[in-house]
């Protein structure tokens, strides 16, 4: 049985809400990380916050600010927990992706507190970090869209038009984070061209994108545990232009939350599909959420039992829904 739970609904003066990230946190709570401030992004009112659940979902507290700055925007891109540290991959910019800026911001006590940003140095500018991989023979893998091709750093892509095609890549790491190896990059793909990556078990990597107006994700493939990747190829995997997930089981057994369709900018429905054979197939095709409106960017976890994916979406750019979905057996 599927669990719902409306979480937060957006009012002025924080009535944007997007881009959130479902996380356990190191002392159970779960926490949903996500974007708000302003009507809509970008703004300079744009910020991070945070709504917590003590009773795994069930009910959820009021927002937490995480970050914000009085002169600048800033939103996440990925949230990891590793051990007791949260750390979020944001960004920073002006109002309009003006001198757009990457940052680590960590905390130590399941998000009661939290460091100052430091900038992110393997790709420190025009960057959106996505969502970690850890593979199964121990290196952390973190897929990247990216946007820098201006020599100026301050110039906004909203205007200079480089927001229209994006290079994909992933920073491979054998130290848990200590140091980042970059790999070869791949593109343009036209508009956001969100990533994500998951293992096959013969050990290969593979990176579906975003590919705004072509009506289905693409994918890209690495036999060298991410250091190289093949030019991206158009896949039979329904995508109007939006964000999806990812998940690999310890069963080798994948899943995808994502908006199963090809009509562009139509983000309805929500669902889950599984494969039990490394992609070729997806024969349990369910889905989720339905009701009318735009069902945005899930993204959560798998729990420890893998019964279970628990995710976030936003309603429409206001309203910020969770979800556990029960994974076949």
């Amino acid at each position: 049985m599927d669990h719902r739970a409306h979480v937060y609904k957006g009012s002025p003066p924080n009535h944007c809400v997007c881009d959130q990230a479902l996380r356990q946190l190191p002392n159970g709570d779960w926490g949903i990380i996500f974007m708000t401030g302003g009507t809509h992004e970008p703004e300079v009112e744009n910020h991070i916050a945070m709504c917590r659940s003590t009773d795994q979902g069930a009910t959820w507290g009021p927002p937490e600010t995480v970050l914000r700055f009085d002169d600048r925007a800033c939103l996440l891109s990925e949230i990891s927990v590793h051990g007791e540290e949260i750390p979020i991959m944001g960004v920073s910019h002006l109002g309009r992706f003006e001198d757009w800026q990457v940052f680590v911001l960590t905390s130590t006590d399941s998000g009661e507190t939290w460091g100052e940003p430091v900038p992110f140095n393997p790709l420190p500018r025009r960057t959106f970090i996505r969502n970690l991989y850890i593979s199964t023979w121990g290196e952390w893998v973190l897929p990247y869209q990216g946007y820098n091709t201006m020599p100026d750093p301050s110039a906004s892509p909203l205007a200079d038009g480089s927001f229209k095609s994006a290079v994909n890549g992933a920073l491979i790491s054998s130290d848990e984070g200590q140091t980042w190896e970059k790999s070869t990059e791949i593109g343009p793909t036209a508009g956001w061209a969100e990533n994500n990556l998951v293992e096959l078990r013969d050990g290969r990597l593979v990176m579906l994108i975003r590919a705004d107006r072509s009506g289905s994700l693409k994918r890209a493939e690495s036999t060298d545990r991410g250091r190289t990747w093949s030019s991206p190829v158009a896949t039979d995997i329904p995508n109007p232009g939006t964000k999806f997930r990812l998940h690999r089981l310890s069963t080798g057994r994948i899943i995808l939350i994502h908006n199963p369709n090809p009509n562009p900018g139509v983000r309805n429905p929500l669902a889950l599909w599984v494969t039990d054979d490394d992609m070729h197939t997806w024969p349990h095709k369910r889905t989720l959420i339905d009701f009318p409106g735009q069902l945005q960017y899930p993204d959560g976890f798998v729990d420890a039992d893998e019964e279970y994916v628990h995710f976030a979406f936003d309603y429409n750019r206001h309203d910020l829904i969770y979800v556990g979905a029960k994974l076949p057996t």
